[in-house]
């Protein structure tokens, strides 16, 4: 796989020393992750999938249960992964390519390594799966995957609501009615376990403490959706079942990890991601959020652009490796947006304390950094994104 070496080994634990400071050789930047993603839904996949083909060291059973990954940041639709070894961080280079919840996740060092040159293959290479530019191997949706997923080939009425309804167990007590929709809408269209390529699924949802109800749109949906029970969801696992009053004969369905293994294996399909205008506004009508973004359009776009909700001033900007690495991290994302001259992030205590402001060479560059930051989610924040005067920036002009 290439000329890594071992990190050191604790003598008296033999144990991999986890904070020796090669953590940029442990190190890869994961891109195409898409929205809604969080640190452990990805923390799980990235383990399986290296598991599964062999890319973890079993030598360290100690340390992280045996996974190779240890952690993953995600920021909006790209994440950081630090593994607990040089050669797992190489090996985890050959699942570049991996399908994930409808995307092929871009796996490759990032901007701030220096070390040596490691060769890989594609997660294609890897196991023979055909080509993302290929036609996709399989079935649109889990049913037709064989003895895969399974739905429920009852017909029922769609007002039977109890047919159609889905008790979650172990949701936490912030978790709010319309980020849970939305991520379980995401989820099951992402890995196809929809009726009819539906990208709403799940029609109404009811929390109540630790536990809620969801109603979904169609009694086949309903089936479908029960087959990512176990998905990992705010660091906990969702318990998805049958409410207790249900009438009907047992439903079979497989779990979230088996889910993750036939989407890793092109069983199941990824899905196609919804066209947002046609569903915001299906019509073609005008509309006040339509309009609202003709408006937003037609204001005064500068070259620098101001940021907010992508940082933690506590966390962030108080150590200098933290500060670095985390000015590093957004650099990397910004530029794929166009060329940037400059990128300012105040430290503590600093007029413009938790903001991040960047300057691109071109109005083009800074309004699609607009355009693609504002609304995404960083580090469970959400981020938003506008333009400042140029002539503030110059003087550094904060406010």
């Amino acid at each position: 796989m290439g000329g890594v070496g071992l990190i050191p080994i604790d003598p008296l634990t033999n144990i991999p020393n986890l904070t020796h400071p090669d953590k940029t050789n442990r190190e890869l930047f994961i891109g195409n992750t898409g929205p809604n993603v969080t640190d452990q839904l990805l923390l799980q996949f990235l383990n399986a999938a290296m598991m599964k083909v062999g890319l973890a060291l079993p030598k360290f059973p100690e340390v992280n249960g045996g996974k190779p990954v240890i952690q993953i940041r995600v920021a909006g639709k790209f994440a950081f992964a630090q593994t607990r070894t040089e050669v797992e961080a190489a090996n985890l280079l050959n699942l570049n390519n991996i399908p994930f919840m409808g995307n092929y996740l871009k796996i490759v060092r990032p901007a701030k390594y220096s070390g040596p040159h490691t060769t890989s293959v594609s997660w294609q290479e890897l196991t023979g799966m055909v080509d993302p530019n290929a036609p996709k191997p399989g079935a649109s949706s889990a049913s037709s995957s064989g003895d895969g997923a399974k739905k429920d080939d009852r017909v029922f009425a769609p007002d039977d609501k109890i047919f159609r309804e889905i008790f979650i167990g172990n949701t936490t007590e912030d978790t709010n009615e319309a980020e849970l929709m939305e991520f379980l809408n995401t989820t099951l269209f992402s890995v196809g376990l929809t009726h009819d390529n539906n990208p709403k699924p799940v029609s109404k949802c009811r929390v109540n403490g630790k536990f809620c109800f969801i109603e979904c749109v169609t009694p086949e949906d309903t089936a479908l959706a029960l087959n990512i029970d176990d998905v990992p969801f705010k660091d906990q696992q969702l318990k998805l079942q049958r409410p207790s009053r249900y009438p009907g004969v047992v439903t079979e369905h497989i779990s979230w990890n088996e889910v993750l293994e036939k989407v890793m294996a092109g069983e199941m399909g990824q899905g196609i991601k919804p066209p947002v205008p046609s569903l915001e506004n299906p019509s073609g009508k005008a509309t006040a959020s339509s309009i609202l973004g003709q408006e937003e359009k037609a204001a005064v776009v500068t070259k620098v652009v101001r940021l907010t909700g992508m940082i933690s001033p506590k966390e962030d900007l108080v150590e200098d490796e933290d500060y670095n690495d985390v000015v590093l991290d957004i650099k990397q994302e910004c530029e794929t947006f166009g060329k940037l001259l400059d990128i300012v992030v105040p430290r503590l205590a600093q007029p413009g304390e938790g903001d991040v402001y960047l300057k691109y060479e071109t109005i083009e560059g800074a309004s699609k950094a607009i355009k693609e930051l504002k609304g995404r989610t960083f580090d469970g924040r959400s981020v938003g994104a506008e333009s400042f005067d140029e002539d503030k920036f110059e003087k550094k002009v904060f406010d």
